[in-house]
């Protein structure tokens, strides 16, 4: 790999450590390709391996996607910095990969093909914290090279009869506190999430990757982003499915 995606990963990891450190400039860096090297270099020199994957499904049915590493991954209960989540949280469902998902099909793979591999689906929060100057707002190539601004997510439990529930119009609540600031059915972006574990499982597939056993898939937002303050107590609650919850830190070191 070239010494200069070397370096943006080396820059990126070093404002991931250290929140006080500056934004990173990520400025001449224009594909894809590169910005996906870069996610591999930052794994390697981390030392991590990838537990899960975040994926974006977009309007032309393209994919974006981020590893999600085993440094950045907690369960529901625990208490986490407000630095780990400074651009705030988003409540997900996210489906485990149970069983290996077999060899694409020259069609590509179908909802048929990949529902025999899932072990189940759990509420989630993903933690949002871009290392970019210019945050999400930043190019696709540099939010790609920064993992998608991932933070780390926080898993309830997994629920194995996700088959029986409609996705597309499942009620979500989330509380701050025991209040609740946020109460809908439905609403998540790709209408069904799991038509998001099918397209990434064709995506990775054509970069000559797989979904494997173990890993889990975030697959975005039902509820938009939600800003989090110290001491906060937060719980998403997915009707049926189940629910997750997040301490916010009251200071630095209270974790």
């Amino acid at each position: 790999m070239n010494e200069r995606l070397h370096d943006a990963a080396n820059r990126l990891i070093t404002k991931k450590r250290d929140c006080s450190a500056d934004p990173v400039n990520l400025c001449g860096l224009n594909s894809t390709k590169d910005a996906y090297n870069i996610q591999a270099c930052t794994q390697s020199l981390l030392g991590v391996n990838a537990v899960g994957w975040k994926a974006s499904l977009l309007a032309d049915s393209s994919v974006l996607s981020a590893p999600i590493f085993d440094c950045d991954l907690f369960f529901s209960g625990e208490t986490l910095p407000i630095q780990r989540m400074k651009d705030g949280v988003e409540c997900e469902l996210a489906f485990v990969i149970e069983t290996a998902i077999g060899p694409r099909p020259v069609s590509g793979y179908t909802r048929a093909d990949i529902i025999p591999c899932i072990g189940g689906v759990m509420a989630a929060f993903e933690l949002l914290d871009s290392r970019l100057v210019e945050l999400f707002q930043s190019p696709t190539p540099h939010l790609l090279a920064d993992n998608l601004g991932n933070g780390g997510v926080v898993l309830g439990m997994a629920n194995s009869s996700w088959l029986k529930h409609n996705l597309l119009e499942i009620a979500v609540e989330l509380t701050v506190d025991n209040l609740t600031v946020l109460e809908r059915r439905g609403g998540h972006p790709a209408g069904d999430p799991f038509d998001v574990v099918v397209a990434l499982a064709n995506h990775l597939a054509h970069r000559g990757k797989v979904l494997e056993p173990g890993q889990f898939v975030m697959t975005g937002s039902y509820t938009g982003i939600h800003k989090v303050k110290a001491g906060q107590h937060l719980v998403a609650t997915f009707d049926d499915i189940g629910g997750a919850a997040l301490h916010v830190a009251t200071a630095q070191n209270d974790y």
